[in-house]
């Protein structure tokens, strides 16, 4: 029995206790049925506090599930990508191109994807663009990448995110984001009134990726 289970079974034995506490006190002769009709309200009352902790703890309970999968990505991600296994991708001399940032790839991704979990948007994207510039080849471009677009979907720029989320799938194909990308594509296309284009990006998943989870969830959601 997890966390939630044990405390809502402790909260319904609370309240089966209160109820029966109550129903052994003795009734005067002259109020026995006002009595009894309080104690109703009050067990009525009680089921309904009992409800709403439930639905408290049920949305709770969903979060928590998701900033673990958020922290067991991560800790994949560094377990997988020692520092000492990184080769830095020089870009060619070009004044436009930024200096390379300070820290390792790993420092440099960890904190732009502490920035988005924080919803420090503008810090993420700048991290992130940071990234997939100076380190295209690495493993996790692609996640980088794809995390490009959820900043921009955060912010409700969804022009953007549509193009961070493409580049996501076409520039890394083989990333475990891209499929993850067009899912993602679907509702921004939808919000800018393109259902017919978000249509295809539908379909363009299914055939794409039709093993993965995210077209699971595409199939769900049509």
């Amino acid at each position: 029995m997890n966390f939630t289970s044990r405390l809502i079974s402790l909260l319904l034995a609370g309240a089966a206790l209160g109820g029966c506490a109550a129903s052994t006190a003795p009734l005067g002769n002259t109020r026995g049925e006002g009595d009894v009709t309080r104690l109703s309200n009050i067990q009525q009352q009680q089921g309904r506090r009992i409800e709403q902790l439930e639905k408290q703890l049920l949305q709770l309970e969903l979060r928590f599930e998701e900033q673990q999968v958020a922290t067991a990505e991560l800790q994949q991600w560094v377990a997988q990508n020692d520092t000492r296994n990184w080769q830095k991708t020089e870009p060619a001399p070009d004044l436009t191109v930024p200096t390379a940032p300070a820290g390792s790839p790993t420092e440099l991704y960890l904190q732009a994807f502490a920035d988005y979990a924080a919803g420090h948007y503008p810090q993420a994207i700048a991290g992130f663009n940071a990234f997939v510039t100076h380190y295209p080849g690495n493993s996790y471009a692609g996640n980088a990448q794809y995390w490009l677009g959820e900043c921009y979907y955060a912010l409700d720029d969804f022009p953007q995110a549509i193009r961070e989320f493409e580049k996501a799938a076409y520039q890394y194909p083989d990333s475990g984001k891209a499929p993850d990308a067009l899912l993602r594509m679907i509702p921004a296309l939808r919000q800018l009134n393109r259902s017919g284009q978000a249509e295809e990006v539908r379909q363009l998943l299914l055939r794409r990726y039709p093993d993965s989870q995210a077209a699971a969830r595409a199939r769900a959601d049509n």
